[in-house]
């Protein structure tokens, strides 16, 4: 068995070998200025002017505008302070709003200013948008093939419609952050800057609901040192494989005992985030347990900084009342302090603060509601035990000198009695925020109309652990536009949407970032209020960009907000990712609901490009692996366990196809961890599945990062899967657009998953990456390399 102790040795000696190669590409990657990179560029050509002495936030946004360009056109423009050529000019304008920005075209001059250097960065990632390529947190999408690069004519003015705009993902399962680490979080910053948002936003469960998260500490002052390392602690972790969970996969069980191949994704049976890399599946000693919450500190303070260097605000927060763990309570006792007294709910709220304080950048503290609040009715006491929690951490927020603000949020927006109460009993400075009530299958509270005068932010579901779970497809444009229309109605100032994954979710994604700037499309009237609004306009954008067919969005604009129900959501424990009880109903009548999947395949011959293809295929997976759930589901309920088996196969199948992200990964562990999926499909049938994989060849890059800070090495993890073990991967680099390629071997880790690691560069970088399989198959990684590479951008912030 390959532990996660074990890769980790394997891991310092793949770093030890590349240590002496690595230091030759850091001096070819350093070699080549910006300037001299551009060498199409003659006098009296385009150029992107950006003032001596720019912020870094504008550096940036040239840079980027530089990246886009020469990815769609070939052009490499080089970047000057003073130019009399044609020019991409970049500008910092206070007559402006601080988020807003203009791009203008004046004498063969492209101005984007901005009221801020972020809203200048912002104008850049529109003016980039306009070139087709288009942003998503998975990843960026850009076309297939070159376009001629003619400066264009443009006069044009945005402003946010919410000052605060963003992502609330989720944890507690291994769909969401759990798995993240330092590179996912900077990946995500990365995205969320590109699509003009600005907020991230984390909850932590506390000990029993269902588990201590290590997100949120809870101890005393003193309890740590001065860069925020706890002394002592308790035991608390992210999800991983080897420990049962209370809801989503909840059994346990090794990778490398997962079936048709899907153990190759994995490189130890105890999947995890790197804090929790050998303390899994709990940490034991009291060292282990100060470990995990002090890697996690690490982790926040490298991602938060690199997230403020983007203009990012974070939040993180636990549950109200405080839930203190057992441990905690019993020092406290030892000390002849009473837990439940408020003086030591004080202290305690007090060192919460004075660790983050120490540890990490944050912007907000929230307070999270009772789950309770959306399912039962009025309980007036509790309101008042909540409302006094909230008031001891006012207080002690107030005693350290907090630099950060403190907000209420919840499942929902306020207690049954009266959802908008928070406004009456809490001061005007602190936000007030709150899901969609029922999982996100109600529409935005309008009871934030009846708040006055402080931050409101509203938070829709982006995807719903109760419809389709988060074990299929949900597309939701639709909805994500009603909803943003409604919390601008109730004059909410923050918009942001919970989540869990990342590319099957990207339209509706794409779609909450875009309402959150433009509203120009049609808007429910008062008498009229569907859960969702018209979308083809947005679909037909967003078709044609990833796939070159804009014909295509039509079949997505017909199911958005109506995709059959393929999973059983109906209680728990089927709740999030629901599970696959048999129906009764015959597969010929279920049939015609998915006949959207035939009208996605029969665009196939249509689709041209390497980029396009790889979406169009991981889209027709997708949707073929949705409709092969409701199949296997009806079959279950027959006695023919061979077309069981053949189903069940053909299901994991287009799920392995279309495995790309964190996210997908974590619905292969659902499959397996969940007891209602795998195993209860085997127990029908009576088998073992079978172990090899039997697809096509595969090379992809879970996390994307695209910006780095200078100074920083790119550590690749890259999944190279095949019938057969891949015999070599390795990752071509380059400054951008310029010189011979570097090679950088892979090191195999263990399984399918390789890695490489980009010594740091002084400029920006391309590469890509090629496999070497046994039946003589060469896969790329992206699919549109050497054509189009993966960039990285290289920041420096002051």
């Amino acid at each position: 068995m390959l532990t996660r102790r074990s890769f980790l040795s394997a891991l310092a000696a793949v770093m030890a070998a590349a240590k002496v190669e690595g230091a030759k590409l850091a001096s070819a990657l350093g070699a080549v200025p910006p300037a001299a990179q551009a060498a199409s560029y003659t006098p009296g050509s385009k150029v992107i002017l950006c003032p001596a002495g720019a912020p870094p936030l504008v550096r940036l946004a040239a840079s980027e505008i530089r990246r886009y360009i020469f990815q769609r056109t070939g052009e490499l423009l080089p970047i000057k302070a003073t130019a009399a050529a044609k020019a991409i000019a970049l500008q910092v304008d206070t007559s402006l709003q601080p988020q807003q920005y203009r791009l203008q075209t004046h004498d063969n001059t492209l101005t984007i200013s901005g009221g801020t250097p972020v809203a200048v960065l912002y104008g850049a990632y529109h003016f980039v948008e306009k070139l087709g390529v288009r942003f998503y947190l998975h990843g960026d999408v850009i076309p297939d093939g070159k376009i001629p690069f003619q400066l264009p004519v443009l006069d044009e003015a945005h402003t946010p419609l919410f000052p605060l705009r963003g992502v609330n993902p989720w944890g507690s399962h291994p769909f969401g952050f759990d798995a993240w680490g330092a590179d996912d979080y900077k990946a995500i910053f990365t995205q969320l800057a590109k699509l003009r948002m600005n907020f991230l936003g984390l909850h932590c469960y506390p000990e029993g609901a269902p588990y201590a998260e290590p997100t949120v500490w809870m101890g005393l002052t003193g309890d740590f040192d001065q860069q925020g390392r706890v002394k002592t602690s308790y035991v608390s972790h992210y999800y991983n494989t080897l420990q049962k969970g209370q809801w989503g996969p909840i059994l346990t069980r090794k990778t490398s005992d997962f079936s048709f191949g899907a153990a190759q994704l994995f490189e130890s049976d105890d999947w995890a985030p790197p804090v929790m890399a050998g303390h899994c599946p709990l940490p034991v000693s009291p060292d282990d347990c100060n470990d995990v919450f002090n890697r996690t500190g690490l982790q926040f303070r490298d991602a938060f900084t690199f997230a403020r260097q983007l203009g990012m605000k974070t939040a993180m927060g636990t549950e109200t009342p405080m839930t203190m763990p057992k441990v905690l309570q019993d020092r406290l006792k030892a000390q002849g302090k009473d837990p439940a007294d408020p003086a030591a709910m004080r202290e305690v709220y007090q060192g919460i603060f004075r660790r983050i304080m120490a540890t990490h950048p944050l912007d907000y503290f929230w307070l999270w509601t009772p789950e309770g609040w959306q399912w039962f009715g009025n309980n007036i006491e509790e309101y008042k035990k909540v409302l006094a929690d909230i008031h001891l951490a006012i207080e002690a927020a107030a005693n350290v000198g907090a630099p950060f603000k403190l907000a209420t949020s919840g499942w929902v927006l306020g207690p049954a009695h009266d959802r908008a109460v928070f406004d009456a009993d809490l001061p005007k400075n602190l936000p007030m925020s709150g899901l969609s009530q029922m999982l996100g299958t109600t529409p935005v509270d309008p009871a934030f109309a009846r708040i006055q005068g402080r931050d409101k932010w509203a938070i829709p579901w982006l995807e719903s652990d109760y419809f389709n779970g988060l074990g299929a497809l949900q597309l939701e444009a639709g909805r994500m536009r009603r909803d943003a229309a409604d919390a601008l109605a109730y004059n909410c100032n923050g918009l942001m949407g919970l989540h869990w994954r990342t590319e099957i979710i990207s339209p509706n994604i794409s779609a909450l970032a875009q309402a959150a700037w433009d509203q120009s499309w049609s808007k429910p009237t008062a008498a009229e209020k569907p859960r969702t609004l018209p979308c083809d306009d947005f679909y037909a954008d967003w078709a044609q960009a990833n796939f070159g067919l804009a014909d295509i969005g039509k079949v997505f604009a017909a199911i958005d907000g109506k995709v059959p129900q393929s999973v059983d959501c109906t209680g728990l424990p089927g709740c999030p990712s629901g599970r696959l009880t048999p129906d009764k109903t015959p597969w010929k009548e279920v049939a015609p609901k998915y006949e959207f999947v035939d009208q996605l395949q029969a665009f196939s011959s249509r689709v041209q490009g390497a980029g396009n293809l790889a979406r169009f295929h991981y889209w027709l997976s997708t949707f073929s692996y949705h409709r092969s759930i409701a199949q296997l589901r009806c079959a279950l309920a027959q006695t023919d366990t061979a077309e069981i088996a053949r189903i069940y196969g053909e299901t994991y199948g287009y799920l392995l196809a279309s495995v790309n992200t964190p996210g997908a990964l974590a619905m292969v562990v659902n499959f397996e961890n969940h007891d209602g999926w795998s195993p209860l499909v085997a127990q029908q049938v009576k088998q073992a599945w079978p172990s090899t994989y039997t697809g096509a060849p595969r090379l992809f890059v879970p996390t994307v990062r695209s910006l780095a800070s200078k100074g920083e090495a790119i550590t690749l993890k890259l999944i190279a899967l095949d019938k057969q073990p891949v015999k070599s991967v390795t990752v071509k680099v380059r400054p951008l657009g310029q010189g011979p390629w570097q090679s950088i071997a892979a090191t195999h880790v263990a399984r399918a998953v390789w890695q490489a690691k980009i010594p740091p560069a002084l400029h920006d970088i391309e590469y890509h990456a090629v496999a070497e399989c046994a039946g003589g198959q060469k896969p790329v990684w992206p699919p549109t390399a050497p054509d189009i590479n993966q960039a990285v951008i290289v920041t420096e912030h002051s």
